[in-house]
């Protein structure tokens, strides 16, 4: 004799396999309503299928979250209702009661994985960097063949404060090697085709082809680089649906525009293949929307990582790096897997907007500002702890502005450590993020000084504060990616304002809060000296881009 209660499960998990979501809903609806239901399969079975349904909205996710907390606890904690609300939480932004009963549940068994992976996720996207680390470590160690979650855990390194570029190079190597024997890489084979006597064809891959750094640091170099020599092929992994102003601008650009997003990774190799890409240039690295177990097979003669991250991959199929000789010494090119390609100036060069504000004196004129508009992702626990000890002792407030908005739950876990180092809540104001660029920019005038943060240091920001005539206070690094805020101001001439360490931070830091004159010695001065300096001057950055590429080739 069947079990009514089995047949059931069978049923909805065929609608869930199927996603038959709206009839799976509509079945358990008929049997009454979901909130006094008290058979919890039908409850959490529906839950489950708002979640998995692609164009649920947050509402409807912390409903369907708040129903499988009912299961949770109804069913004598419910682990498969606890997983499904850790995956809502980070489609919501909404941790809090999820994250404590996540931690209940790890501290009854440190080995369940799915939990660990969560709470890792969850602490990462709070800016927890250290426990977020702890708990991805603890997972792999359990699970050493795991490839899921091992790129958020290595790009998190780079936030790390106690992570040396050669612990991080060995955490890739340890990714690639899982990688390469599910691979086979000696099985696959690449061919390149005979491409002599034609323009190169230059390809670029990101998932950013939309209003975002990489594009508007990408866009003067597509207009500049000379087309007799180069074809460009834009190839973007961006969801259709999520193109703008900015990815059509692109389009038209590039000689041609090819969407991957749809293609596995096996598919996508295939079809990278099929363009015959003497140079392809991957924006992405480990950052969200990247492609690289695909590019790690080598789908181009050349393959190239710069902009979009600024450390090594550590895969063999990645040709070359591009930096700069103030981000990578002679001495340290055996922590990059890949060969170093030196920029003569800076890595990486911006057009400046064609419109912009006029610098006005702080309009926060009662207390000296600094201001941090990185995204709070950066801002760890040992920047807040030496901007704490800055805002203690000068008479200063701090503006922050989350450029990803990361939602309240990350906006209150940065207020509470500012607490708990003894900084008012009302000495660190928060900005709402702002459409236009030319709104955004005229926020820099509510301060009078920007702090960078570390080891992962600003670049974006970094530009458009010295271009609203903000000096930007930033600190020595220990590789590539912590070292931009040193090029950055290296290239400006403003090695005064490069920290040695966090006592140097501090001590600079309250220099700039008594310089009375600060906005007359920085200002428009600094305005016209950073227009005239390697960070925009896009003309000769292209001119100088094309020289390396054209090595390259050559060396091929």
């Amino acid at each position: 004799m069947s079990d009514p209660n089995r047949d059931l499960e069978k049923k909805l998990i065929n609608y869930l396999e199927n996603k038959q979501y709206d009839r799976l809903q509509f079945e358990i609806e008929m049997m009454g309503d979901i909130e006094t239901q008290e058979n919890s399969l039908l409850v959490f079975y529906y839950a489950s299928s708002i979640f998995f349904k692609e164009n649920s909205n947050q509402n409807e996710l912390i409903f369907a979250s708040n129903l499988l907390e009912k299961v949770y606890k109804k069913q004598n904690n419910h682990l498969k209702s606890l997983y499904n609300m850790i995956a809502i939480s980070l489609k919501t932004r909404v941790f809090k009661d999820v994250m404590v009963l996540a931690e209940k549940e790890y501290k009854k068994n440190e080995k369940d994985t799915m939990l660990i992976d969560g709470l890792a996720r969850i602490n990462l996207y709070l800016a927890n960097h250290n426990e977020g680390i702890k708990y991805f470590k603890s997972l792999f160690k359990i699970l050493p063949e795991q490839l899921n979650g091992r790129l958020p855990f290595i790009s998190s390194l780079n936030y790390a404060n106690d992570i040396s570029q050669e612990q991080y190079l060995k955490e890739c190597l340890e990714y690639i090697d899982v990688l390469e024997k599910k691979n086979q890489p000696e099985k696959d084979i690449f061919k390149a085709t005979n491409q002599d006597n034609r323009k190169v064809r230059l390809s670029f891959l990101s998932a950013d082809f939309k209003s975002h750094s990489v594009s508007h640091f990408l866009k003067d170099l597509l207009k500049k680089i000379d087309r007799s020599n180069f074809e460009i092929v834009l190839i973007s992994n961006l969801k259709i649906a999520d193109n703008d102003d900015v990815s059509e601008e692109l389009k038209k650009l590039s000689d041609q525009w090819y969407d991957i997003e749809h293609y596995d990774d096996t598919n996508l190799v295939t079809f990278l293949r099929s363009l015959n890409l003497e140079i392809l240039i991957d924006l992405s690295g480990f950052t969200i929307g990247n492609r690289f177990e695909a590019i790690c097979k080598r789908c181009a003669t050349t393959q190239i990582l710069w902009l979009g991250y600024n450390n090594t991959l550590g895969s063999k199929n990645i040709d070359y790096i591009i930096s700069d000789k103030n981000l990578i010494k002679e001495n340290e090119v055996s922590f990059y897997k890949e060969k170093i390609l030196y920029m003569p100036k800076i890595w990486n060069a911006l057009s400046p907007p064609d419109k912009l504000p006029d610098i006005e004196k702080n309009l926060n004129n009662s207390k000296f500002t600094f201001c941090s508009f990185n995204n709070f992702f950066k801002i760890t626990e040992k920047t807040i702890e030496v901007w704490s000890k800055i805002l203690t002792q000068t008479n200063s407030n701090l503006l922050l502005k989350d450029s990803l908005n990361g939602g309240k739950e990350l906006q209150l876990n940065v207020v509470n450590k500012f607490l708990k180092y003894g900084v008012k809540s009302e000495r660190v104001v928060f900005l709402d993020k702002e459409k236009e660029i030319y709104d955004h920019l005229k926020l820099y005038n509510k301060a009078d000084a920007a702090l960078d943060t570390f080891p992962y240091p600003g670049v974006t920001t970094s530009y458009e504060a010295v271009l609203m005539g903000l000096p930007v206070l930033t600190m020595k690094g220990f590789n590539m990616n912590s070292r931009c805020g040193e090029s950055i101001n290296k290239n400006l001439g403003m090695n005064h304002l490069i920290a040695d360490d966090y006592e140097d931070y501090v001590k600079k830091a309250i220099i700039l809060a008594k310089d009375k004159n600060l906005k007359e010695n920085y200002g428009n001065n600094l305005r016209n000296k950073a227009l005239s300096s390697p960070l925009f001057d896009t003309d000769k950055f292209t001119k100088d881009f094309e020289n390396i590429l054209k090595q390259v080739c050559n060396k091929k």
